[in-house]
């Protein structure tokens, strides 16, 4: 490594706890759950120089163009949004580990934006190239990576790099996208009492036929396919017949033939239920779909990556997943999804940690990458 480079990482040393630590217990602190990430995005945004230009696009992304100086552009990015719909969140710290709903996912790439933003500039690295900073709204759930989306389709400049940080592996590079169809289901028939409309068709009886339908399906393991009815609504109490039941459906698979041949199973399904002589009903719509791509193993942003773990001593490994590079995947733009550094644990759940004692290794590889991609290293 270079003697600019031991200034870049020494920066990253001495700032761990004031421009990573302390930002990432602030921004975690902000609810931020997705369709509702504003008050997240200003705090985000107010936390770069004012010699900085920032912006709110059309979608709630936050935009840093810390440099223009022509190609490659190098975009870094992270989500603001989480899985929670809490009014208030508080961390707590047992020395190197922090606890609260979302610490990980993704408070600590916003957070890692921040700091590497810091110690690229204030150590010379952004001389060259164009680098952007995102911090971008809808990645989870039913957010549909509306805003990737939105940032890809409305760019203004050719993007020759994006890398996605979320989560904490360091070791781990996303480099496949993983397709995905959201379905929500809608069975219905006309209610009554429990008692003197006996024998009524149950649109929730009718469901259970269903789940059992889907619970049986023999779903193929290479390439791997998976269906979750992870939300069920319906019933107005216990002594009622329902008019109304709706299922929300998590349809993914490593191809994108198996997808649709699932897709089509599961609407095939729920169609036999319409036309089984009763007079249940049903409807389909769709929630979110998630496009497929990858970058190969081969291509120069991932082989950069790779080397630049093995200079810190960090394995790399190849995944598939379904992130904000899903759709630069799909566009054919060069993408990758790495882990922050760090350990963390119970992801998505209220009791989500994140543990930072060695995340400075996965800050300085990351800060590595982004000086060579830039031509600065």
């Amino acid at each position: 490594m270079s003697r600019s480079s031991e200034n870049l990482f020494r920066y990253i040393d001495r700032h761990i706890d004031e421009d990573f630590v302390d930002r990432l217990i602030q921004i975690c602190e902000v609810p931020a759950p997705t369709f509702h990430e504003e008050r997240r995005g200003k705090l985000f945004a107010s936390l770069f120089s004012k010699a900085h230009e920032t912006a709110i696009d059309g979608m709630g992304n936050v935009i840093i163009p810390l440099c223009r100086n022509g190609s490659p552009h190098v975009v870094l990015s992270a989500h603001l949004d989480t899985v929670f719909s809490f009014d208030e969140i508080h961390v707590i710290r047992e020395n190197t580990l922090l606890r609260a709903p979302g610490i990980s996912d993704d408070s600590a790439g916003l957070a890692a934006l921040l700091l590497l933003s810091r110690a690229l500039d204030s150590t010379g690295y952004l001389a060259k190239g164009s680098f952007t900073i995102v911090a971008t709204v809808g990645e989870e759930g039913l957010g549909n990576l509306r805003g990737a989306r939105y940032f890809f389709e409305s760019k203004q400049e050719p993007i020759d790099y994006f890398i996605s940080l979320d989560g904490c592996d360091a070791e781990r590079f996303v480099t496949v996208g993983l397709a995905s169809k959201r379905l929500r289901l809608f069975l219905r028939g006309p209610g009554g009492h429990s008692w003197g409309d006996a024998g009524l068709p149950n649109p929730i009886h009718a469901a259970g036929d269903l789940l059992a339908k889907f619970s049986r399906l023999p779903l193929p393991r290479n390439p791997k396919t998976t269906l979750n009815v992870g939300i069920i609504r319906g019933g107005t109490s216990v002594n009622t017949i329902p008019t109304e039941v709706s299922m929300d459906v998590d349809l993914r698979s490593e191809s994108a033939e198996a997808l649709q041949w699932l897709d089509k199973t599961v609407q095939d399904a729920l169609q036999e239920t319409d036309a089984s002589g009763s007079v249940i009903t049903t409807e389909l719509v769709v929630v979110g779909e998630r496009p497929s791509g990858r970058i190969s193993p081969d291509h120069v942003l991932v082989q950069k990556a790779v080397a630049a773990n093995r200079k810190f001593g960090l394995e790399a490994k190849l995944e598939t997943g379904s992130t904000d590079s899903n759709i630069p995947f799909s566009m054919g733009i060069p993408a990758i999804t790495m882990g922050v550094g760090g350990k963390s644990g119970k992801i998505h759940t209220p009791e989500e940690w994140f543990d930072y004692r060695d995340v400075a290794m996965g800050l300085k590889r990351t800060a590595l990458l982004i000086a060579e991609l830039l031509g600065s290293a």
